[in-house]
């Protein structure tokens, strides 16, 4: 049933009284609490324990408690410092990041696209002769382009180094698949980027001198790249050409001296080889150039390995280079896109070139028109005049205040300077005094030293009388 307002009213009462019971019940459990504890002397027997530290000549309890304060203080002050530069490091190293794959690929992949079209007049300056096109050339450079994204070698350095290459004769597809074959070996050999361009670049000297010298090969050895893979691989292919290897090696003694004379190591046993570790072949390949079925195994396998090792991203620096490259190569495409290939930009540039210029050269033409007119009409000649004119007079002022100042003081000559000197030596004799004298000036500083010393005593007995006056009077 429900309950009436009545009974609503005497139960609240009752359950106030209850509470204020219970309250009171809380309190006196509190205060028994405290005295157990014994709260209330606890600074007094603070204090104590700090005066008996004193006496026993050792560090206050409140001091040290300061002391460990102060240095909890300077701990969270190293703490936030630290912190603090290490969320500094944090956002710098997170800006590079975001720098690097947004705002630097713009400008370096802008600058591999330039690279890009002067390689590609280059090529075809070398190539067309054999028939090459722009379409071929571009697809070549392109392939490379993607070639390059999956790996850490530099599209640019490609790029440079296949001008090299097309220039020493090397058609553009065995220049294309030379360059791979040389990343792939630089990537099996564990050299990194730079030592393949480096590579790349006395590689193609080589080529274009016709054959690789022993200078040639010891720069490959120096960029990490001359180990018993590649002797083996170009040992291979001169046999496979009817060079007797052996024999070649027994009579000069090792691969290197071989070298020297030997001559066997031409531009096309290079430039096989390294299309060969480029994986251009396939198995069936290699049998029908006349290589046998294990041979064809052995270099089919080695071109894999080498390509695994340049396409296999193994470190996070290898992770890195990739990444950047591949923002930078997509942003060269962009701006093919966007200024054209070498036909479409050198048909823009040389459009705007055009416009441009003649906007120039019509200024030009018109600022020399007018300076020629003023020139015949005479005004070369009156600016000339009014220069010389103005000239003259500041000099015609100059002059009448120069001559007075000569008629007052005359120019000054060798005698004038002599009796000068001449003068200023009597002077400085005059300076000189005698034996006299200087016992006179002796004297005389004696006497003054002398009254300064009886005022010095004078002074110093008066001091002292008085300071026994004030001795005596005190007490009284």
């Amino acid at each position: 049933m429900s309950k009436t307002i009545d009974e609503r009213v005497v139960e609240m009462r009752f359950d106030n009284k209850q509470f204020e019971q219970n309250v009171q019940t809380s309190i006196s459990s509190i205060e028994k609490l405290e005295k157990s504890l014994k709260l209330k002397g606890a600074s007094k027997g603070l204090d104590d324990v700090n005066a008996a530290a004193k006496n026993c000549n050792m560090t206050p309890l409140s001091n040290a408690v300061e002391t460990v304060k102060m240095r909890f203080s300077a701990l969270e002050v190293m703490a936030v410092t630290a912190l603090a530069n290490i969320t500094n490091s944090a956002l710098n190293a997170g800006k590079n990041i975001v720098s690097a794959l947004t705002i630097d690929p713009i400008k370096t992949g802008f600058q591999e696209y330039e690279t890009q079209i002067n390689a590609v007049q280059t090529i075809l300056a070398n190539t067309q002769s054999k028939g090459t096109t722009i379409d071929q050339v571009n697809a070549a450079l392109d392939e490379l382009n993607k070639y390059a994204d999956q790996t850490i070698y530099n599209f640019t350095e490609m790029t440079r180094n296949i001008g090299t290459f097309t220039a020493a004769g090397v058609d553009l597809d065995k220049s294309v698949t030379s360059i791979k074959g040389i990343a792939n070996l630089a990537a099996a050999s564990g050299s990194n980027a730079y030592q393949a361009s480096t590579a790349m670049y006395q590689l193609s000297q080589a080529i274009a001198a016709g054959k690789v010298s022993l200078q040639d090969w010891n720069s490959v050895v120096n960029a990490g790249m001359g180990g018993q893979l590649f002797q083996d691989a170009l040992k291979r292919t001169a046999e496979h050409f009817g060079v007797n290897m052996d024999a070649m090696i027994e009579k000069y003694g090792s691969f290197r001296a071989s070298l020297t004379e030997g001559g066997w190591l031409t531009t096309e046993v290079l430039t096989e080889t390294l299309t060969q570790l480029s994986g251009a072949y396939s198995e069936a390949d290699l049998i029908a150039q006349g290589y046998t079925e294990e041979q064809a195994k052995e270099i089919t396998k080695l071109a894999q390995t080498a390509l695994d090792a340049a396409t296999k991203v193994k470190t996070f620096t290898q992770l890195w280079d990739t990444l950047k490259e591949s923002v930078q190569s997509g942003w060269t495409q962009s701006w093919e896109i966007i200024i054209g290939d070498f036909e479409e930009a050198k048909e823009l540039l040389t459009e705007v070139s055009n416009t441009l210029g003649n906007m120039v050269n019509a200024s030009a033409e018109a600022r020399n028109k007018m300076l020629q007119d003023w020139k015949d009409l005479g005004g070369r000649t009156a600016l000339i005049e009014a220069v010389r004119n103005a000239f003259e007079g500041v000099l015609s002022i100059i002059k009448p205040v120069r001559e007075a100042f000569r008629e007052v003081f005359p120019p000054m000559t060798g005698e004038q300077l002599y009796n000068l000197t001449v003068g200023l030596q009597e002077l400085t004799e005059k300076f000189k005094i005698g034996e006299e004298t200087a016992n006179n000036l002796k004297r005389t500083f004696k006497g003054v030293f002398a009254l300064f010393d009886i005022g010095l005593q004078g002074v110093k007995a008066l001091v002292g009388g008085f300071a026994d006056l004030i001795g005596y009077v005190a007490p009284a």
